[in-house]
């Protein structure tokens, strides 16, 4: 904490055990994704000759696990003020959240949230404003502070107008600074100037470095963007370019990106990812939390790579496994410890289609579901449209013969010619995955029968392509123009929370020219992305005067 208080409250504040006894203590902390945070940690003995101590954390659900070195920094971390009161739900209609309206909840909801955010700054205004209680000059350092706090909150210098509204009429009166400041924060934060980005018709330098830090941290512009755009240095390609390639390496960009994969694979939905105790024996919640985390952290390692590439995630023949996994899954332990990569078979495994915890959570208690795994290819993976169902109908496999295949069972309640509209693209690529069980475990037999995963499939192009497992579905991702532009416009909406042919017809098609022309690189495409966002209708004055 800064709150320059004397005495700071310990989050946890215990006597280890003597002897040989283990004492746990444990506390609840909310944090934020993808902003670091201070933590300081005391540990003394007093007459033992030996003392040991173990910090252990449990994520959102996960398991009781020691804090890995890759979350911990030896550098210092800014404050982060995070408030407690709870938003109303933003638009999701269109697949991506953005909100659309203004209500009373909202309202209600900002006023709260600008009144908790005012009370943290004054708990924190001698650390925060840099003035002493007893400075001869404090009211008009003050005033400066909350100057200074509303250019950056409304992302470009303040009119002499606007310094009026906002900071002499606050510090009017005879209150107390300190209510002076409260009033101006709120008066600031409930602002259209800070909440309604792209108000008014102004679009200059200072917009494009909004755009840009909202696109990438979903924050407020930083020092260097509110300068480059003071001097008028934000307006071309190139020097956008520079910028949010710049800012695609704040670890702000990358816990944006990561919560994109997190909605893309579906990480972000609470999943039952119970199986039957007695057909998968060993398949617990310990073993899933690490499944997650294997997943994440492949795609992390996939992204986060100099090449960043793409068909890697969609490809690779490897995925990261600890021991407890390589032993479930009956591959070679790993060396090191920890998770590391692990090699497949390559006709077995193409990166996270195949991953075990996707197979496993797009099944049933028990047995596969083709339909589940068909629907997550078609839209997420090949950037297909389905339409909702003409009518809902759960899979009961109790009305169905014992002896048929989960592939016969899905065929025959889909033959219908109604179902067969959207069933024709997912029956054939969800049969592809059907070599591996309700645990994404590899398998050649159902029960007796021999696993089927051939069948024919209609491209979005017309091309009939010939499926006999997941490398065929892979290959084809990395090489169909609609796979891939459906992936752009995936990120484009998570971004950007607008359709990019809002941007214009062609913006899919030169994003897709140049995340094909970049090696498929998920970093350049995010930085790409802003930087066509960032641009839109702002004028360029170096060649207007030429």
């Amino acid at each position: 904490d800064d709150s320059g208080a004397k005495r700071q409250v310990a989050l946890i504040d215990a006597w280890v055990s003597s002897g040989t006894d283990i004492r746990e203590t444990s506390a609840r902390v909310f944090l934020l994704g993808g902003r670091s945070y201070a933590m300081r940690f005391d540990y003394f003995k007093y007459k033992d000759a030996k003392g040991m101590v173990s910090l252990e954390w449990k994520m959102p659900r996960g398991e009781w696990c020691a804090v890995a070195s890759p979350y911990l920094s030896p550098e210092a971390a800014s404050h982060v003020a995070v408030v407690s009161t709870a938003f109303p739900a933003d638009d999701a209609s269109e697949g991506y959240e953005r909100g659309t309206g203004i209500s009373k909840d909202w309202h209600e909801a900002t006023t709260t949230a600008a009144i908790e955010a005012a009370n943290q700054v004054v708990a924190r205004l001698p650390r925060l404003s840099g003035v002493n209680e007893d400075a001869p000059d404090r009211v008009v350092k003050l005033k400066e502070f909350a100057a200074t706090f509303a250019e950056r909150a409304f992302r470009r210098p303040l009119t002499d107008e606007l310094r009026q509204t906002y900071i002499e009429r606050a510090f009017s009166g005879d209150q107390a600074p300190e209510q002076a400041v409260k009033r101006a924060v709120i008066l600031i934060l409930k602002s259209p100037r800070f909440l309604y980005p792209e108000l008014g018709k102004q679009q200059d330098d200072h917009t494009v470095a909004t755009r840009l830090a909202l696109g990438l941290w979903d924050s407020l512009p930083d020092a260097k963007l509110l300068e480059l755009a003071k001097a008028g240095q934000l307006h071309t390609p190139e020097q956008v370019g520079a910028e949010a390639r710049r800012m695609a390496a704040d670890p702000r960009a990358k816990a944006k990106l990561n919560e994109f994969f997190q909605r893309w694979l579906k990480l972000d939905v609470e999943s039952d990812l119970n199986k039957d105790p007695a057909a998968f024996p060993g398949f617990d919640a310990t073993l899933v939390a690490d499944l997650r985390r294997s997943l994440e952290l492949f795609v992390e390692h996939v992204v986060w790579s100099d090449a960043s590439d793409y068909r890697e995630l969609i490809e690779a023949d490897y995925l990261l496994f600890n021991d407890r996994l390589a032993g479930y899954y009956g591959v070679p332990v790993p060396e090191g410890g920890g998770f590391q990569p692990v090699k497949f078979d390559p006709a077995q495994r193409a990166g996270v289609l195949t991953h075990p915890y996707l197979l496993a959570r797009l099944s049933h208690h028990n047995i596969t579901s083709p339909i589940h795994r068909g629907v997550f290819l078609t839209r997420n993976v090949l950037g297909g449209f389905l339409k909702a169902p003409p009518e809902a109908i759960a899979f009961e496999d109790h009305k169905f013969d014992p002896a048929m295949t989960m592939r016969e069972k899905v065929a025959e309640m889909t033959r219908n010619a109604s179902c067969m509209t959207c069933h024709e693209t997912i029956n054939p690529l969800g049969f592809s995955l059907e070599n591996f069980d309700p645990v994404g475990r590899f398998r050649t037999l159902e029960g007796e029968k021999p696993i089927n995963p051939v069948s024919d499939f209609l491209t979005t192009e017309g091309e009939t392509l010939h499926l006999a497992g997941p490398r065929d579905v892979a290959a084809h991702a990395v090489k169909s123009d609609a796979a891939r532009e459906g992936f752009i416009r995936q990120v484009f909406q998570y971004t950007i929370k607008q359709n990019p042919a809002v941007y214009g017809h062609e913006t899919i098609h030169k994003l897709d020219a140049a995340f094909t022309a970049n090696g498929h690189s998920v970093r350049n495409l995010l930085a790409e992305i802003n930087i066509t966002a960032a641009l839109r209708g702002i004028p360029n004055p170096d060649q207007a005067n030429r």
